[in-house]
């Protein structure tokens, strides 16, 4: 299984973990049948679609049709297949094939001739002695498949088994496949510099592209059949952005996406920094979010948006030798030059997909140069941290990179994350994520707490306000009368603590830093929804910058007249 396989079944592991997915209907680049009864066992078709390139844009594919018996998998014999291939009610070509093996290669040549061609090849010719395909092949020439998009196939099976054993009735199938489609769009991000995003459709032709550096967001239309007959064969309509990861401008850890200007949930955008050199955003719109869009929007298309977010989301990617799946993310949302960063991550081995304890390197990089590195081992039984102190002379993309994972040198993987320039201002909220504690060991928890504070810089003798909104990790939606405490110690001792309920989600609490109280303190808030978990984070005091000047300018009024005085005394 080549690697980027291995990411598409991340990819719909992630968006499809509540469904059992048989990937029957239209929007995929593969599609499997329901089993069908034949003589006294089930068979199932199988129809899929690979470039004989590895760039899609090229105009040579392969279409392969198997029949084979559902629980051996064995491919049934000799098979006659009845193929009709079609778009938009015009029909592309036809034939009749049949196949020994049950296995039916259909290679297909863009060209500019005029006249669809299908010749049938009784042995491996240049072609397949090229592509590595079988012989008796199909070859199909002409103005047909130049471009991406939802492509029907009628396939008959008029004979199973032996040639002379012609069904009755016949096997049907009417199959929906998506051949993707890449278009290239140039850009000027912020520093005016010229930047490529790429978009591959694997349903139809988008329209309208454009990029909006003001909102960091994508959008472009595709045309779109909100009938019910197409609703109930689309299985899911899939797109993909192509970003190159020094796109500083549109770089995150989490995007947001909409369709109709309605809003997808997070599970529909997921981001592959391991198929590609480049960063591939995936956009898959499952058969659920389609009806319920359509139950508002009655137009025949539809519109994708595209927006970075600050705030962070959960990184996955493979190592390169796909042995092992990292899931990341990090804390704050935004990350600032001299300031502290946390990673959070998990390794899980493949394909079981289980957490695993292996030694790993945790490397950051800055213009190839590296600033850090920690050797460590994971461990499976809570969510692994690492904290670092990023330098303050850097901005723009960072990789994060981990290597000899499991003592394996192909073990290794990159993943971009984006820094911005030291600033004294904090951005609000600040993201922090739950844990609970046992043994010095700490274990992720359920919850996300978005704090803020005002004044943002907190000084003695000036009122502070907290406010935060606790919400559920998974969901991101606030977590209605919870409880909890909100704590601040200096020094390991506590010096204020207030119990209350979040009855909307959102909590508040005022206190007054006295005098003498400068210096750092630890805010927590414990016992979140009455259960062992709790955030906390450090946070500065300082004296009141107005008073401090006053304080000067009166000692040194005061020192300058007593030397005055002095000085006269003298004379």
């Amino acid at each position: 299984m080549n690697m980027s396989i291995n990411f598409l079944f991340l990819v719909l592991f992630c968006i499809f973990t509540a469904f059992t997915v048989y990937a029957y209907g239209h929007g995929l680049g593969s599609e499997t049948m329901p089993p069908v009864l034949l003589g006294n066992r089930n068979v199932t078709l199988a129809i899929s679609e690979s470039q004989l390139t590895p760039d899609s844009s090229q105009s040579s594919k392969t279409i392969g049709i198997t029949l084979y018996e559902t629980n051996t998998k064995k491919p049934v014999r000799d098979v006659t297949f009845n193929v009709t291939a079609s778009r938009n009610g015009e029909i592309l070509f036809g034939g009749t094939f049949q196949r020994n093996d049950g296995d039916l290669d259909i290679v297909i040549i863009t060209t500019e001739q005029k006249e669809t061609k299908v010749i049938e090849e009784g042995g491996a010719n240049w072609l397949g002695q090229i592509i590595g395909s079988k012989s008796n092949m199909v070859i199909v020439t002409g103005p047909i498949f130049g471009t991406g998009g939802l492509y029907d196939f009628k396939i008959d099976i008029l004979t199973a088994d032996s040639y002379s054993n012609k069904l009755n009735p016949q096997i049907n199938y009417d199959v929906g496949l998506s051949i993707p489609d890449t278009k290239s769009y140039q850009i000027l991000d912020s520093d005016n510099n010229k930047q490529t995003i790429g978009v591959i459709t694997y349903y139809d032709e988008i329209s309208n592209f454009e990029y909006v550096p003001q909102n960091k967001t994508i959008q472009f239309t595709m045309p779109f059949d909100w009938s019910d007959k197409n609703l109930n064969q689309v299985f899911v309509v899939h797109q993909e952005i192509r970003v190159s990861k020094s796109f500083e401008d549109f770089l995150s850890s989490k995007y947001v996406g909409y369709v109709n200007g309605i809003n997808l949930a997070e599970k529909s955008i997921v981001i592959d920094d391991y198929s590609s050199s480049d960063r591939l955003i995936h956009i898959i719109v499952n058969q659920n979010d389609l009806n319920k869009i359509k139950n508002l929007i009655a137009d025949n298309h539809m519109k994708f948006i595209l927006e970075s977010s600050e705030k962070s989301g959960t990184l996955y990617t493979y190592t390169k030798n796909g042995e092992y799946n990292i899931s990341l993310r990090h804390s704050p949302d935004v990350l600032m030059a001299g300031s502290n960063a946390s990673f959070l991550f998990d390794i899980r081995n493949m394909p079981y997909n289980t957490t695993v304890s292996v030694p790993y390197d945790f490397v950051v990089l800055y213009n190839d140069k590296e600033l850090i590195k920690k050797h460590a081992i994971t461990n499976t039984s809570f969510e692994n941290k690492i904290d670092v102190m990023l330098p303050d002379d850097i901005s723009g993309t960072i990789m994060i990179q981990f290597q000899n994972v499991g003592n394996n040198e192909y073990a290794s993987t990159d993943i971009p994350i984006l820094i911005k320039e030291q600033s004294q201002t904090i951005l609000f909220p600040i993201t922090l994520f739950s844990f609970s504690s046992q043994d010095d060991l700490k274990s992720k928890g359920e919850y996300q707490i978005d704090l803020t504070w005002l004044p943002t810089n907190l000084q003695i003798d000036e009122k502070s306000e907290f406010k935060f909104t606790i919400r559920d990790i998974r969901t991101g939606t606030p977590v209605y009368n919870a409880n909890y405490d909100f704590v601040i110690v200096q020094n390991e001792g506590e010096v204020f603590r207030k119990s209350g309920i979040a009855s909307s989600g959102d909590g508040y609490v005022d206190y007054l830093f006295s005098n003498g109280q400068t210096g750092t303190y630890q805010i927590k808030i414990e016992n979140i929804a009455n259960s062992n978990q709790m955030v906390e984070i450090p946070v500065n005091v300082t004296p009141e910058f107005p008073a401090i000047i006053l304080v000067l300018l009166v000692s040194f009024f005061i020192i300058f007249t007593m030397e005055r005085t002095r000085v006269f005394k003298i004379i």
